[in-house]
């Protein structure tokens, strides 16, 4: 018993500068990282500057993910794809976190700010149009980050056919999509600030108007640049890149009809029979 309290004590559990194994595993340790866990063999004891360290570290991967996934998706988004592709992946967030977060802040901001990207005093929208539009995007923008990631799939085959040329196969297509996603989502959370000033005027709709064209063309731009490298000349990768691009737009605008019907079906049923 005496000595299982010796093993558990914080003095026996933290390393030394002596330490010869992995405190997670039990691996021999040769480096300043566990060759079979990856987990650092100074697991110093934890203090409140550790916390104050792991916060923002966690969260935002400062020191190399998110910034670094950011910076790359929005200068050169082909090559950083395909060296994440070929292997190089510890420099980057990983996709499904990375689209998460950012569709997540855009989220957190519709609901708590009570965002109207439309022109909520439009006249020539009839009342009952307008309660419509108001229940559904009241239902949507709570599950705009999993409404998001239910298309994933859906915009990555129409990836893997458009861009059959890049030699994608179908989970490749899905991290680029997902990549692509997050970033034209963080252009969003960029221009929601102007939103709010803006809301539910012509002025915000006609923002979000131009954001959505800005989307567009970064996605037609960073698809067609995943075909760099292939026989295919200039015209034909931007052809492809934007039939990848409208292509995903048909389908979250089918979806969003789909979505919009399903919310407001008893209402639609009213005004058809009146």
């Amino acid at each position: 018993m005496e000595a299982l309290a010796q093993a558990a004590s914080p003095a026996t559990t933290h390393p030394t500068a002596t330490q010869q194994a992995c405190l997670n595993c039990g691996t021999a340790l040769h480096d300043r990282f566990c060759a079979h866990c990856g987990q650092p063999a100074n697991t110093h004891r934890l203090t409140m500057a550790h916390w104050l360290h792991d916060i923002p570290h966690s969260i935002w991967h400062v020191d190399k993910g998110l910034p670094y996934t950011l910076g790359q998706m929005l200068r050169r988004p082909g090559p950083a794809l395909r060296r994440y592709l070929a292997g190089q992946r510890v420099p980057f967030f990983r996709p499904l976190t990375y689209v998460l977060l950012i569709t997540g802040l855009i989220t957190f901001c519709y609901v708590v700010l009570h965002l109207r990207p439309y022109n909520t005093h439009d006249p020539s929208i009839p009342p009952a149009v307008q309660a419509m539009q108001e229940r559904f995007l009241q239902f949507f923008s709570r599950y705009i980050n999993w409404f998001t990631v239910a298309l994933l799939p859906l915009t990555a085959l129409v990836a893997r056919l458009c861009l059959r040329r890049g030699g994608f196969n179908y989970a490749e297509a899905l991290t680029i999509t997902t990549y692509v996603t997050g970033t034209y989502h963080f252009l969003t959370l960029l221009v929601l600030p102007v939103l709010y000033l803006l809301n539910g005027t012509q002025q915000g709709q006609q923002v979000m108007g131009g954001l959505l064209l800005v989307s567009f063309a970064y996605q037609t731009w960073a698809y067609a640049s995943l075909l760099q490298g292939t026989s295919l000349s200039v015209a034909g990768r931007v052809w492809r890149g934007l039939a990848t691009t409208v292509g995903s737009y048909a389908l979250i605008l089918l979806s969003a009809l789909a979505l919009l019907v399903s919310i407001n079906w008893e209402q639609i049923m009213a005004m058809t029979r009146q």
